[in-house]
């Protein structure tokens, strides 16, 4: 009865089409059960990582080079220094740990990484229909766009809270007002390695796994993990285009993140976290 309702509520809010009989026989989703972190596991996992303190384990980490037994043949050449943006902003892109705790984002700054990176970037009418086909500026597996995207802002120049961002007219929906940021560092774990306190906000990407496995069955999974790295990185490169920084976060506690997001974290579940604001001057 509990998933029913869950089902009936996604169903209301979203467009897509469901197929949930197939849905909850998914593996992806015991996958995903059984990839999320608690305070437990979270705890084991940060015990684990400590050992690549180890100067011998550094060594062999920060080495991934796949190097084949001479002689092959090999071309090479250098790389020319090119003027252009785009390689100026990929070459200076770095994970932004430490902010401007004095800097508020603009509405602009926002809607622009939004828009460009999961926004509606192209229309295309569909051959013998009355329907057009929305285009994103990233890859999307038959262009399903399984993600929605979702902030939560102490420092701005709108007031305070968690939104959801609205793709079909470039706009952010205020679903709960507020300050959240003592919650936020409960439940992602950030400091001391990144400084959320002087951060602007945070970005959440979920991932709503029907849109995807409907038509693409458990290797709809693998396409949706694809689709998040290609939007944070857009949104990484897109702050740096700004003048702007941002760190990628890998652990939180996933349910108590899904919870504060409203989401069920079955149908719609947290896959990226990203901490965002002004550099700090170094």
């Amino acid at each position: 009865m509990y998933i029913n309702n869950i089902k009936k509520q996604y169903d209301e809010k979203d467009q897509s089409l469901y197929g949930s009989k197939r849905i909850t026989d998914l593996l992806a989703l015991l996958y995903q059960e059984n990839s999320k972190l608690d305070k437990f596991t979270s705890r084991a996992q940060g015990e684990t990582i400590q050992y690549f303190q180890d100067p011998y384990i550094t060594q062999r980490t920060i080495q991934p080079y796949k190097i084949y037994p001479a002689p092959l043949k090999k071309y090479s050449q250098p790389i020319n220094k090119v003027s252009n943006d785009l390689l100026n902003v990929l070459k200076n892109r770095r994970s932004t740990r430490n902010f401007d705790a004095n800097y508020k984002i603009s509405l602009n700054e926002l809607l622009t990484v939004f828009h460009y990176s999961y926004g509606i970037t192209h229309t295309s009418k569909i051959p013998s229909t009355n329907h057009s086909i929305n285009y994103r500026s990233v890859p999307s597996a038959g262009a399903l766009y399984p993600l929605e995207i979702y902030t939560s802002l102490f420092k701005s120049n709108i007031e305070s809270g968690l939104f959801h961002f609205q793709e079909t007219d470039n706009s952010l929906e205020l679903i709960k007002k507020g300050i959240h940021l003592e919650r936020l560092k409960e439940i992602i774990n950030a400091e001391p390695y990144v400084a959320i306190s002087d951060a602007c906000g945070v970005i959440f990407i979920t991932s709503l796994i029907e849109r995807v496995c409907i038509k693409y069955g458990e290797r709809g999974y693998k396409f949706i993990l694809q689709e998040v790295g290609y939007v944070s990185m857009v949104m990484s490169l897109l702050f740096e285009q700004l003048g702007l920084g941002s760190c990628l976060i890998g652990s939180c506690l996933d349910d108590q993140v899904n919870e504060y997001l409203g989401i069920d974290g079955i149908y719609e579940n947290i896959q990226a976290i990203i901490i965002f604001g002004k550099k700090a001057n170094e």
